[in-house]
């Protein structure tokens, strides 16, 4: 006997179960049921549950449509369920559950404004928004809707027509797709009457953000001691470095590194006072950002921030490994450029956010995939330059106004701007494809991506104080981010097992982290990065090298030093400055501002490039850089035995032991700095792991920045001179007398 219970779920009422049993149902059996239940009550909806080991639900269905019950095939091929499991062919209960229609119109609150709001986020702010839909009312008058009225999703195509610049994706309970053709397109979401983004399922999202604040500990690292020092705010902890790596991935803390020369309780209190006034500051924006939800960290509160202000981006599209590799060769810094030794009066400028500038303009960046040719000029038949990345040959000449790359791999934006200076450039005819290209439809405009992320954070950081100085460091810290390199580690201790290599991957670096123990970093070729938009780091970059460049150019003669974003001008103490600097330059983008002015001394500078140095100059050098280092460490508590006082001894040993002493140190340079990218990766990580001994970490940059200048053209390592017995005698006893 057919047997129905029907009962709303608890504290569900807007939800009806209706349970049948006591006989056998088939397929076609509960569907009939099903279509009875659909007659009855019209304009709901309805979902079949079948008992399988567990209960089993088909997908919902309107009275309009046919009953959907679960099946195995549905989810799996029939050549991957057993022979004796498949389907049953008759069910002894089974359950319907039946609730109201959705909502073909979104609204909340008092005025139903929830499809405002998303536009909103999507643009930034409403001052970011098209004048036709910057208001509320504005949309509903043109829909012919009251005030308080819910917006159809039918009328999302007139919105559409009344912004102009956006494409609407509505997916939930009701489905639009947009016909616009418009690079911003906004995904929503219409769920239970109410409209909301919708994340792109292609692009990253990170989950940094906490449901409640992490309470912060600073810390300081001694590496003389291998300890870390950390503060709670009530009292300062040595702990070993292995302790502190186990602490670091806490989930009720986050570890806030000190700054160089700040003790820990400075750092508690600043970290502190910056949270608080940057989340003031951004709640009257009406984008409150709470650093301590953060992991109190810059780089996860930026990537955070550029989500929430680009839902209606488009994804990168995934690189492939030869692409990857191009766009990794293509990234370079900035100029940095040095008359080595001189002094005299100068005065410093430098350009307001000049990369944030770059990213909120009219320029345009690759998010897809590119094309590889093989062409014959990196201009096409009307003089225009593809817009790409070109394997090139460029005439070499001393010039502060040009970076070369190390491996001949260029943006049409340094193609361009040699061209320009006078330098012969010949793309690379080997057979091999010598271009990629980025055609219209694979690039976006820079202020459509990044615009409302710029305008949002330069607004604090005009405002100055506490909070302006967080927006300043949120703001330069995107980029970065965005096309950061992705790292792998293995750590390596005296009684740690032996480990094999990442499969597909090529050993970075080894890098000692304490008292026996290392680790070894290593990237995938196929698929360096980390970041979401690894694609515009080419382009952004050259573009500033090319901004500097342009702005030097007149003054070529007087340039004294170049920095990325900054220069220094030899000028007349008496006389005006060369270049007129609007009064509040630093708070225009790209304006360029007066820094300082008075007596200079460039020391210890970059040289222009690496073919400068005589060989007769880096032998005596290096060995004096060499010794600096050895004697920074000694005086910094560094004992006789510490790796880093042997390591640099055994260096000057190798050196004065060698056949061709000057074969043997351009091969060192080779193995150290194989390319122009290891160089700075090298300068970071000294940075990094000396904050407290400057001095050490700047002798220590003096060594690579020697080795940086060498010509590299030696292939294999040089013979060593043999030592005679009486010689090798002395070597011994220097040895075992611990003598320098």
């Amino acid at each position: 006997m057919l047997s129905r219970l029907v009962r709303h779920l608890p504290n569900r009422p807007d939800i009806i179960e209706v349970k049948y049993s006591g006989r056998s149902f088939s397929r076609g059996g509960i569907a009939n049921l099903d279509q009875k239940l659909k007659a009855r009550y019209p304009g709901k909806q309805f979902q079949i549950l079948l008992p399988y080991e567990n209960w089993k639900p088909g997908q919902w269905t309107t009275n309009r449509e046919d009953a959907n019950l679960f099946s195995l095939l549905d989810h799996y091929d029939a050549s991957q369920l057993p022979d004796n499991i498949g389907d049953p062919e008759r069910f002894d209960n089974f359950i319907i559950y039946m609730r109201d229609a959705p909502a073909i119109s979104g609204g909340c609150g008092d005025t139903n404004d929830c499809l405002y709001q998303c536009l909103k986020m999507a643009y930034g702010s409403y001052s970011n928004m098209p004048q036709a839909i910057e208001k509320p009312e504005y949309i509903k008058d043109y829909l012919n809707l009251a005030r308080d009225d819910p917006i159809p999703i039918a009328c999302i195509e007139k919105i559409e027509r009344l912004a102009r610049s956006i494409a609407i994706n509505v997916v939930g309970d009701h489905t639009y797709i947009s016909k616009s053709p418009a690079q911003r397109r906004i995904p929503l979401t219409l769920t239970n009457g109410h409209y909301s983004l919708t994340l792109n399922p292609d692009r990253k999202h990170p989950s940094f953000e906490c449901k409640r604040p992490k309470k912060p500990i600073t810390y300081q690292e001694n590496e003389v001691k291998d300890t870390v020092e950390i503060y709670n705010g009530k009292e300062i902890k040595p702990i070993t470095v292995q302790q502190f790596q186990k602490l670091k991935f806490s989930k009720n803390y986050s570890y806030v590194p000190a700054k160089c020369q700040e003790s820990l309780e400075k750092a508690y209190i600043r970290i502190n006072a910056e949270r608080d006034a940057f989340l003031q500051e951004t709640k009257k924006l009406g984008l409150p950002i709470d650093i301590s939800l953060l992991d109190w960290n810059i780089k996860k509160t930026a990537l955070w921030l550029f989500e929430k202000l680009s839902v209606g981006i488009p994804a990168n599209e995934p690189l492939d490994a030869l692409e990857a590799q191009w766009i990794s060769k293509a990234m370079m810094g900035g100029i940095i450029w040095a008359q080595n030794n001189w002094k005299g009066y100068g005065r410093s400028y430098d350009d307001t956010s000049l990369y944030p500038s770059i990213q909120q303009s009219a320029l345009n960046f690759p998010i897809s995939k590119g094309k590889f040719q093989i062409l014959k000029d990196f201009t096409n038949h009307r003089g225009y330059s593809h817009f790409g990345i070109f394997r090139a040959s460029i005439e070499k000449k001393d010039t502060p106004l040009f970076r070369y790359n190390y491996h001949n791999v260029y943006t049409h934006i340094d193609l361009t701007r040699a061209k320009a200076l006078g330098l012969q450039v010949t793309l690379i005819q080997d057979g091999a494809s010598n271009a990629l290209i980025y055609e219209k439809e694979t690039r976006i405009r820079g202020s459509v991506i990044f615009g409302e992320y710029v305008d949002f954070l330069f607004k604090i950081k005009n405002q100055g104080g506490i909070a302006g100085q967080v927006a300043k460091r949120i703001l330069n810290t995107l980029w970065g981010a965005l096309c950061q390199r992705k790292k792998t580690y293995k750590t390596l201790t005296t009684s740690s097992k032996s480990f094999d290599f990442p499969d597909g991957e090529v050993l970075d670096s080894i890098v000692p982290i304490g008292e026996e123990q290392w680790r070894f970093q290593f990237t995938n070729p196929g698929n360096p990065f980390k970041g979401e938009y690894p694609r515009i780091a080419p382009f952004l970059l050259a573009h500033g090298r090319k901004f500097i460049s342009e702005m030097v150019q007149p003054y070529v003669d007087k340039v004294r030093r170049i920095h990325t974003d900054g220069f220094i001008l030899e000028e007349d103490v008496n006389s005006s400055p060369l270049i007129a600097c609007v009064k509040d330059a630093f708070k225009t983008l790209k304006a360029l501002k007066f820094e300082k002015e008075g007596e200079c001394h460039v020391k210890n500078a970059n040289q222009v490039h690496p073919s400068f140095i005589g060989p007769e100059m880096y032998l005596a050098e290096i060995i004096k850089a060499l010794k600096g280092v050895i004697l920074a460490g000694l005086q910094d508590g560094y004992g006789k035995e510490s790796y880093l006082i042997k390591n640099h001894v055994n260096y000057i040993k190798k050196i004065e032991s060698a056949n061709n002493p000057e074969g043997y140190i351009r091969y060192t340079a080779k193995k150290l700095l194989p390319n122009e990218e290891s160089y700075y990766e090298k300068i970071a990580k000294i940075r990094a792991k000396y904050p407290f001994n400057p001095d050490l970490a700047f002798r220590i940059i003096k060594v690579y920045d020697l080795y940086k200048h060498i010509p590299k053209e030696t292939k294999e390592a040089p013979p060593r001179r043999k030592l005679t017995e009486d010689e090798a005698e002395d070597v011994l006893d220097e040895l075992l007398g611990n003598k320098l």
